[in-house]
């Protein structure tokens, strides 16, 4: 939980918190708009977030509170320093903001106390997150390195969107010279899976706010759940590709799920194909959550060293070779990885 003031604090010294506000207020107008030296802060989020991806710049988010010391430090150590300055001028749209007034973002990135310097890149995708001060020295090198390692990912993403454009182009040459392109499949109709798993409500994604995952493209209602999608999107993904597993094992056919009919069950999202076969699911939830799980959910490691069936969960798996597994609890999970790692070894030899 982010750090707010006690009640004795706000009441110390009244004058002087008004004459202490009054100069901060004066001197951070004075960097932002009088002198052309210093930091140019924006205040709308919104509006530096779209600027950053316009000018295909790094987003510098800088949270902060009037209470905080640190913060105040940083104003008169860090910020005010050229070398600073000259980074924000050259690579990034800096944003400040207040961590009470613009809580639910600051918590959206895991934040725990101020000052809290968040780096994100033109895509959206966060780069870096810091908390507590930073000095020049620090606040420069965070800085650098942010900006070296966004020209590193742009680099390597030109290389690669080129190299795979030129074999794309090549290979429909040869088998279709007038095949038209396809377009990545969009998932969930458009609904934004974080709200879906976390509210149980159907929200339309926004066309700025979207990531192509496993060949599907989502779309998220607001950058707070376009932030919890990166950070952990199995969460979030429906089970089975999004296809409906009562219609696979009763009816044997892959017929695609519909947000409308989704089920959450033990933590994961399954999208039935209709409102008959969700009340189906309901009635056998284990059965069909074990859809697309080796073993049929069962752990891999109770029954290959002693026989038992023990049902495992869907929150400690592990993906191999295409294949999903559950187990009862971590430990069961990694005594299969060594399992595997040893009969690997033993083949190799």
């Amino acid at each position: 939980m982010l750090y707010h003031p006690s009640r004795a604090q706000r009441g110390c010294t009244g004058v002087s918190i008004v004459l202490l506000f009054l100069g901060c207020a004066l001197g951070s107008t004075r960097a932002s708009e009088g002198d052309p030296e210093g930091i140019s802060w924006r205040t709308d989020y919104a509006r530096a977030l779209e600027e950053a991806r316009t000018r295909n710049q790094l987003l510098w988010i800088q949270f902060t509170a009037p209470w905080c010391p640190n913060c105040t430090r940083m104003e008169q150590d860090s910020f005010a320093h050229p070398a600073i300055r000259e980074h924000a001028r050259r690579s990034f749209v800096p944003v400040k903001l207040r961590s009470d007034v613009n809580e639910e973002l600051a918590l959206s990135f895991e934040l725990s106390g101020l000052p809290a310097t968040v780096i994100v890149a033109p895509s959206r995708q966060v780069i870096l997150v810091r908390q507590g001060y930073l000095g020049p020295g620090e606040l420069g090198d965070l800085l650098q390195n942010a900006t070296r390692r966004q020209d590193s990912e742009s680099q390597l993403a030109s290389k690669e969107t080129t190299t795979r454009a030129e074999d794309a182009g090549d290979s429909d040459q040869k088998r279709n010279p007038t095949k038209p392109k396809t377009e990545t499949q969009v998932a969930l109709s458009g609904f934004c899976p974080v709200t879906l798993v976390s509210d149980k409500r159907l929200v339309p994604g926004q066309a700025e706010y979207t990531v192509t995952h496993e060949g599907r493209l989502y779309r998220f209602a607001s950058l707070v759940t376009f932030n919890l999608f990166s950070r952990d999107p199995q969460r979030y993904v429906p089970v089975n590709n999004g296809n409906c597993p009562v219609a696979q094992l009763d009816r044997g056919t892959m017929h695609p799920g519909d947000p409308k009919y989704g089920v959450l069950y033990q933590g994961r999202l399954f999208l039935c194909a209709s409102d008959s076969d969700r009340k189906r699911f309901l009635q056998e939830p284990v059965r069909y959550a074990a859809v697309d799980v080796a073993e049929n959910g069962f752990c891999p490691h109770c029954l290959a060293q002693n026989g038992l069936l023990v049902r495992g969960d869907p929150r400690y798996d592990l993906s191999r070779e295409g294949r999903r597994y559950w187990f009862p609890d971590p430990s069961h999970r990694e005594a299969f990885l060594s399992a595997l790692a040893s009969t690997q070894t033993t083949t190799r030899r």
